[in-house]
């Protein structure tokens, strides 16, 4: 019987396990984080909004849809876009689409419930992957042995060390740099805060900078802390090793960062900033985001296949990441079934291979056009959004996207 192996237990992998679960395709997710605790899905993280034709199209194929409304109400669909003064250039309810939000942790709770746990194999950090002379895919996870499979899904992320079978492009920097921080029981706690941001997401932008939030679990407030410039370390370097207070003035008084913000906006990165100290004691420094180069592809090979970010890392500002990341578990999970139905899952002689190549270059394709698309249109709002005028800019665009074209 063929042997297929998913790399990362991620929303890609672990949709991709649960539509394989369905139709009795047997799999095994590596994972190199350990298992969740119970909690988990109670702790804040960032939010993800679904879009009808993949990320929602993929929990319905999974038969989670009924289970995953209710996850929803964190966080409102609507949006609100302001400058550094705190003053507003665009709000909306959310537009004519429906796309509800979830937590990265309640999403990933989600999809872990209806994955056999038997199938994931915890803690699981891969530091190699090679080709056999048998054409087979040996995975090297150090200590934990090296494990060979006929099929092997790389869903593990910007730095995918499945990547290299396919393709020798690495990632990029994006020309921003982010840090990610929360505000616990804001409504209560900091109602001046909760008012300012909504119910929904929130961009704050000005001079290059920017802070976007979204509210997540336990009424709190997920923030990131955005700053854009040229140097891929200047940032990084300037934020490691501070203490809490220290990151704070910097951020607040260093002009070309948030140093000319409104008491109003500047509140909010000092709330933040406070309340990360006081529950952690320190603050991470802000991080280089990555993209792979525009329009990448890779010829379909044997026995390997790159989902989600391991495929068509990108910038975060068009919401598609992780709904291209679930469509591409949807296709995939298709393509596995159908080549798994004409030759029984057998894999003598290499049949299960052969009879996903040409499936597997069909997929690759429609993938490649889709994500090319979105990951121009997210390195252009990435432009608009970090100028010298990003909240009148953002606020422009967003009209474009709800309005339409101007009529001829």
């Amino acid at each position: 019987m063929a042997s297929i192996a998913i790399v990362g237990g991620g929303p890609s992998g672990l949709c991709l396990g649960v539509l394989l679960h369905k139709q009795g395709i047997p799999f095994t997710i590596y994972e190199l984080r350990e298992r969740p605790c119970q909690d988990a899905a109670s702790t804040p993280s960032g939010m993800l909004d679904l879009h009808e034709e993949s990320g929602i199209a993929a929990i319905r194929a999974c038969g989670l849809w009924d289970q995953f409304l209710p996850l929803t109400a964190d966080c409102a669909e609507s949006m609100l876009v302001m400058n550094e003064n705190a003053e507003v250039t665009h709000q909306d309810d959310g537009g004519q689409e429906y796309r509800p939000e979830i937590a990265r942790s309640l999403l990933t709770d989600l999809l872990l419930s209806a994955a056999p746990q038997e199938s994931i194999r915890w803690r699981h950090k891969l530091l190699s992957a090679t080709r056999t002379a048998a054409g087979r895919i040996a995975l090297d996870f150090g200590d934990n042995g090296t494990f060979e499979h006929d099929f092997v899904i790389g869903a593990d992320g910007a730095w995918s060390k499945v990547r290299p079978l396919l393709t020798d492009v690495k990632p990029q920097y994006g020309g921003v740099s982010i840090a990610t921080m929360q505000i616990l029981e804001a409504t209560k706690r900091h109602p001046d805060l909760s008012s300012l941001v909504g119910r929904g997401s929130c961009a704050i932008l000005a001079n290059r900078n920017g802070l976007f939030t979204h509210r997540s679990v336990r009424d709190s407030i997920w923030l990131y802390v955005i700053v854009s410039g040229d140097d891929e370390h200047a940032i990084q370097d300037r934020t490691t090793g501070l203490t809490p207070q220290q990151f704070e003035d910097l951020m607040t008084s260093d002009d070309k960062l948030f140093g000319t913000w409104d008491k109003r906006t500047k509140a909010l990165l000092e709330t933040a900033c406070r309340e990360e100290g006081d529950a952690k004691g320190k603050i991470p420094p802000l991080k280089p985001m990555y993209m792979l180069p525009l329009d990448h592809k890779w010829e379909a090979q044997p026995g390997v296949a790159l989902i989600g970010d391991a495929a068509h890392l990108m910038m975060p500002w068009a919401g598609e990441g992780v709904n291209l990341a679930l469509w591409d578990s949807l296709d995939i999970a298709a393509a596995i079934a159908k080549a798994w139905e004409q030759c029984g899952g057998d894999n003598g002689p290499g049949k299960f291979q052969e009879a996903l190549l040409p499936l597997m270059a069909d997929f690759d394709g429609k993938m490649f056009a889709r994500s090319s698309e979105s990951a121009h249109e997210t390195w252009n709002n990435s432009k608009i959004f970090f100028s010298d005028n990003g909240a009148q800019d953002m606020a422009g665009m967003m009209a474009r996207l709800m309005n339409g074209p101007p009529p001829e």
